[in-house]
């Protein structure tokens, strides 16, 4: 109950500083225009506010930004019926009311909301995304996989002066995992993962410790054998990554970058150089989780990830031999402020 009620006042205070800083800066009232954009993930909901170029695609001023956890993916995991339960939908729209009266005091007139894996997957999806615009006045658009290694590119291209023809921009989120890269010929190539966080820690808990995931949702204490095996399972999946991308990988002159919520909240903050994810740093760290229990892990509602998570990121650099990559603040918000085909 405590969060329901910090959750709006928190995103009001941070509107509030940013208003105030725009009065002592009124140059960029006037650049662009103003775009909202709600990335609603199958673990977390991300707002972006931003000055566009409308002629170049270019992101001018961030002007807010929030994440807030609603698990998505865990309950539908869970669920007998492959439905978003009454708990978590009633969580969706408290947390995008939210934002959206956040919005309002920017005087957005239009948000784009863009919906992924959990969304797909769930048979009442597009029931409660009507419900959603019927209560909060946001649209929201489920897109495909292809869809949302497109707009993880295009955000992570926006900001990063990597040549887009040597990028491959790697987004896990709770339901799907995308690497997408450019062909020769310029067209977008999106690999598609074969797992994501909830589905790699429930094999965890599911067939590495034997347990059933409908009782036990956290994996925690993960014995160093069961880090082992878990491990392997990873370095084994990278192996089914398109045979094109774990090629590129491999070039020189290729640069990964990773984007999302996992990697900038889940990696980064544990890591001495917190831009960039280096496999023989993030080693020690993964084995260092092992024996620890939920309240002896960083992450609160989230300590049940908090050695998943790593762990499958470093089997699958393992896997892809993948020994450094750079991880940027960028979600789907990013990519769908600049679609033009969202704001024509």
């Amino acid at each position: 109950m405590k969060s329901r009620i910090f959750l709006p006042f928190a995103v009001a205070i941070s509107a509030m500083a940013t208003l105030f800083w725009l009065q002592g800066h009124p140059r960029s009232e006037e650049m662009g225009e103003l775009r909202a954009a709600m990335d609603i993930g199958s673990g977390a909901t991300n707002m972006q506010i931003a000055k566009v170029d409308p002629k170049t695609g270019k992101i001018l001023v961030k002007l807010f930004q929030q994440s807030i956890p609603v698990p998505y993916q865990k309950h539908l995991e869970q669920s007998k019926d492959n439905r978003f339960d009454e708990e978590v939908m009633q969580q969706g729209i408290q947390t995008i009311q939210a934002l959206k009266a956040t919005a309002d005091q920017y005087q957005v007139k239009k948000i784009v909301g863009v919906a992924t894996a959990a969304f797909r997957q769930a048979t009442n999806a597009p029931e409660f995304a009507k419900r959603v615009r019927e209560v909060t006045g946001v649209t929201i658009r489920i897109i495909d996989q292809d869809e949302e290694g497109i707009l993880a590119f295009r955000g992570a291209l926006a900001i990063s002066p990597v040549d887009p023809q040597q990028a491959v921009v790697w987004d896990v989120g709770g339901g799907s995992m995308q690497l997408t890269t450019l062909t020769g010929a310029g067209t977008y190539l999106v690999a598609k993962g074969p797992t994501a966080s909830i589905p790699f820690k429930n094999h965890l808990i599911q067939v590495i410790q034997g347990k059933d995931i409908k009782q036990v949702s956290s994996p925690n204490p993960v014995q160093p054998e069961q880090m082992g095996q878990a491990l392997g399972y990873a370095r084994d999946l990278a192996g089914k990554v398109d045979a094109v991308v774990r090629e590129k990988i491999l070039l020189p002159t290729t640069q990964v970058i990773a984007v999302g919520s996992l990697f900038n909240y889940g990696i980064k903050p544990l890591l001495p150089n917190h831009s960039f994810i280096v496999q023989k740093e993030l080693e020690p760290v993964v084995v260092g989780l092992t024996d620890k229990t939920d309240a002896e892990l960083p992450g609160g509602a989230l300590a049940e990830v908090a050695v998943s998570n790593p762990a499958m990121v470093l089997g699958f650099m393992q896997g892809l031999h993948m020994q450094k990559l750079e991880i940027l603040q960028v979600n789907n918000t990013d990519g769908a402020l600049t679609y033009p085909a969202y704001w024509e």
